[in-house]
């Protein structure tokens, strides 16, 4: 197990590393809210970005969390949550990139740029809000640059997020004394299992999108 990990994180600093200062690095925060009446919404999302390489948490109100490590497209995806009492890594390829929805024609000429948390945002599709000064936007989100107000879809899960704070990172912050320096890598004590591995551990079929706390 502790192999893996550390396996992952040297790939992750090898492949990513030499990006990081063209690209930008930070932690933002988001408040959550369920796009239908009694729909699902975390309490909380909290991304971090550095190299290329995101985490993306979501939190629940009793404190449990899911994450998702999207690593590149060589190395993929790691889908941290917890199965029947056990603490599982799924790794897969990197969701499918979502298409962009346009603004009808009537929205146009009244969507000029717009700032959240003091960053200047534009339109990236229907009701949603990128930060092109942010870098690129997570595999599997909308827009093509990060979204600070949007909607977020898995499978038959929806639910928007707006942006509360976002703190800018620095190299050093992903360095060995840095508070991120191993936030890539696979949490300590998970069982790290593939779609195959998936199915002979449990005797069920892996989640078509994600699982929920």
């Amino acid at each position: 197990m502790k192999t893996l990990n550390t396996l992952f994180l040297l790939l992750s600093i090898f492949m990513f590393g030499t990006f990081s200062a063209q690209t930008p690095s930070f932690l933002i925060t988001y408040s959550c809210s369920p796009t239908e009446e009694f729909g699902f919404a975390p309490a909380g999302l909290e991304v971090i970005a550095h190299g290329g390489q995101f985490k993306i948490t979501e939190k629940s109100e009793s404190g449990k969390t899911q994450s998702f490590l999207l690593l590149g497209p060589l190395l993929g995806s790691v889908n941290q949550f917890t199965f029947f009492g056990t603490e599982v890594a799924l790794t897969g390829p990197l969701p499918k990139t979502v298409q962009e929805t346009p603004s009808p024609p009537k929205r146009v000429a009244n969507t000029g740029p717009k700032e959240l948390a003091g960053v200047k945002c534009e339109p990236c599709g229907l009701n949603n809000w990128c930060a092109p000064s942010l870098g690129a936007a997570p595999s599997g989100w909308p827009g093509s640059s990060m979204p600070l107000e949007a909607t977020i879809t898995y499978g038959n899960i929806s639910y928007r997020i707006i942006v509360t704070s976002i703190e800018r990172l620095t190299d050093n912050d992903f360095r060995r004394n840095g508070n991120y320096h191993n936030v890539f890598a696979i949490d300590n004590e998970r069982t790290v299992v593939d779609a195959r591995e998936f199915v002979e551990l449990f005797q069920l079929s892996p989640p078509s999108d994600v699982i929920r706390y």
